[in-house]
């Protein structure tokens, strides 16, 4: 089985996890400022409202207890059954209710016992249990002192009275005026509580956002960073190898020519060749490899010229016959789309993409298969399709076997189809790989055709 590795590539990088960890902290803060600020927006308004809503409840209260005549309150409450005079104040008091938007006012006795109620929810003599609640502002109205009670959420609904005291002729306290603020009474309130909460959400929302795009252009400058240094390790790479292979080739030459005249004395002599015959093979290997760097490393521009794909084609499968008849291979050639299609390329750049693609497939079936080498017109594009019958691509691999040095050969550079994409994408094509229907590995190379003639 073969080995695969795997390096990394530029898209593959993420940002660091301290780097990341530090953005979410970041955020956090931000959005517990935000947080707190609205919070203490919110207390602070809420405490203002709820005092000027207290002063005018206050300011109702005093107006209501004047308009009861303190001297009649006894005798209203000895009497057996309600007077005239108590009817004809609780409907003054309803007036005043209805004029502020209240939900009642109640006239308490001097023992907080109820004398009238304009909702009619208590009747005369009965004892108000929300008196408990608001018993501080309560016993301030009782010593002549008007007031208001604390804001109370009660059942989802707001609650929220005023108070003050009520004086016969020689003044006396002699009971107090309560008024209850209605649903209404607290819309400011309940509007700022839901804009508040509103513009939380808000800046919860568009700080989840602003981190999520942060981030992604984090990740982008990462990718960045990381693909400008590969391309210079690259280069750098490229230059030292253009440098060393020159110093290397002679050197190989001579081991190899050494080689194989002591493999040939052996001969002579009826001695093994064991120890020799594998010189010759591995220096050919190692001179492969830095026929590859020097190519990747070259930068010169193509020199294009109108040449016929099929000939471009015939050529490399040509240069390829002796190996694909040692390795058991069949060539099925489905080229009929680009009979007598000329392209405006650069013929010893392109054989060598196609040289680069059959020795892949070539090596992708050790113990013999099928190779198809297809070809599709579009419009505007040609199609080369080189399909091979031999262990097949992940869809992982597919995407990384174009990168420079990934190999899934134990003895391979890693540029073979490197250096093929490099120069498909100067003949502004594409290329691509993609796993075959049931076994094997499809390599399309897509060419455009603008400005090309096709000969008659």
């Amino acid at each position: 089985m073969r080995q695969i590795r795997h390096r990394p590539s530029a898209d593959a990088v993420g940002l660091p996890r301290a780097q990341l960890a530090g953005i979410l902290a970041l955020a956090c803060c931000i959005l517990a400022v935000c947080i707190t600020a609205l919070w203490f927006l919110y207390d602070e308004s809420s405490q203002h409202l709820d005092e000027e809503l207290g002063l005018r409840l206050q300011n109702v209260a005093v107006a209501a207890a004047a308009t009861v005549p303190g001297d009649s309150l006894l005798s209203w409450w000895l009497a057996e059954s309600t007077p005239v005079d108590v009817l004809l104040l609780a409907r003054q008091l309803g007036r005043v209710e209805l004029d502020n938007e209240l939900a009642r006012i109640v006239v308490y006795q001097s023992d907080r016992s109820v004398l009238l109620d304009t909702s009619h929810v208590l009747e005369r003599g009965d004892g108000d249990p929300f008196l408990a609640l608001d018993l501080p502002a309560v016993e301030q109205a009782m010593v002549g002192i008007p007031s208001y009670s604390a804001l109370w959420h009660v059942s989802g609904a707001y609650m929220k009275a005023g108070y003050a005291p009520i004086f016969d002729g020689v003044d006396e306290i002699v009971g107090i005026v309560g008024v209850v603020a209605s649903a209404g009474f607290f819309d400011t309130l309940e509007g700022l509580r839901r804009t508040l909460f509103s513009a939380g959400a808000v800046v919860v929302a568009l700080l989840a956002v602003l981190t999520s795009i942060y981030i992604g252009y984090a990740r982008r400058l990462a990718r960045a960073h990381a693909a400008l240094q590969r391309g210079e390790t690259l280069s750098a790479m490229g230059r030292m190898s253009a440098g060393i292979a020159h110093e290397i080739r002679n050197p190989l030459g001579i081991i190899k020519n050494t080689a194989q005249l002591l493999r040939e004395e052996l001969q002579e002599r009826g001695q093994p060749t064991d120890l020799v015959d594998f010189i010759p093979e591995e220096v050919d290997r190692l001179n492969e490899t830095l026929t590859g760097y020097l190519e990747f490393a070259q930068d010169r521009p193509p020199r294009f010229e109108r040449t016929p794909l099929l000939s471009i084609l015939a050529r490399t499968l040509k240069l390829m016959r002796t190996d694909f008849q040692r390795g058991d291979i069949e060539v099925v050639e489905e080229l009929t789309a680009c009979e007598g299609l000329q392209l405006s390329v650069d013929p010893r750049r392109l054989q060598q993409v196609f040289l680069n693609l059959f020795l892949n497939a070539l090596q992708a079936m050790p113990d013999g298969g099928r190779l198809r080498l297809g070809a599709t017109l579009a419009a505007d594009s040609v199609l080369i399709e080189v399909e091979d019958s031999g262990v097949g691509v992940s869809p992982a691999e597919a995407e990384q076997v174009f990168e420079a040095f990934y190999t899934q050969k134990e003895k391979g550079s890693g540029l073979g189809l490197s250096v093929a994409k490099k120069i498909v994408e100067e003949h502004r094509g594409r290329i691509g790989m993609r796993a075959a229907k049931g076994r094997g590995a499809v390599v399309w190379v897509e060419l455009p055709t603008l400005s090309v003639d096709r000969a008659d």
